[in-house]
Parts: structure tokens; C-alpha cells; sequence
């Protein structure tokens, strides 16, 4: 199964945080959403920060540091 991209967790993030919003799920229903919440959010910080890294990194060697 191929990973999905930042663009798509995110998107499925939103998806998830409006259908919690709507508070018209069971409570089963809501706590499996937000699981699946919290993990996307992970893998989002996780992107991010390598996203982060890379960038100092490139702004270092392009500086001369």
C-alpha cells in the first residue's frame, strides 16, 4: 500500500475535524475518527519537521556554515 501524501492527510484530517464537528456520529464512530485524527496529525508533524531539517540543512551549505 503506498503512502499518502502531506496534502492528502491533510485533507483527510479536515475531513475528519468537520464530521466531529457535526457531533452527529456515535461515540464508537467518534473515538475511531479521532484516533485516526491523531495519527494522521503525527504523520503531518513528522513531514514537517524532515521538511524543516532539509531546509536549515540547504540553508547551511548554501551560507557556507
Amino acid at each position: 500500500m503506498t503512502e499518502k501524501t502531506f496534502e492528502e492527510n491533510i485533507k483527510r484530517l479536515e475531513e475528519i475535524v468537520r464530521i466531529l464537528e457535526e457531533g452527529k456520529c456515535s461515540l464508537d464512530e467518534s473515538l475511531k475518527l479521532f484516533e485516526e485524527g491523531i495519527e494522521l496529525s503525527k504523520k503531518c508533524n513528522i513531514t514537517l519537521d524532515d521538511a524543516k531539517q532539509k531546509i536549515t540543512l540547504l540553508s547551511e551549505l548554501e551560507s557556507g556554515e
